[in-house]
């Protein structure tokens, strides 16, 4: 099955790949983890020193997905 398109330009959701979570396209990078760094109080440039590969655009378009998705990714991170 193909990835389910997102209304976020560097989101995507495959069912086949990932549990079907929300990940940084073309990356195993989930968007949970992502949120869960920020919400344990690391700043935006501690989380992109963490993931060299991530563009800004990419992570700041995960946080505006969860907070588009809140109750999904809270899920996710129990």
């Amino acid at each position: 099955m193909a990835a389910v398109k997102t209304e976020h330009i560097y989101i995507e959701k495959d069912p086949d790949r990932y549990d079907g979570k929300a990940v940084i396209k073309n990356t195993r990078i989930p968007v949970a983890s992502l949120v869960n760094h920020y919400r344990s109080g690391m700043s935006i440039d501690e989380i992109l020193d963490g993931y060299p590969s991530l563009t800004p655009a990419q992570l700041f378009d995960a946080l505006s997905y969860y907070f588009d998705h809140k109750d999904e990714i809270d899920k996710e991170l129990g």
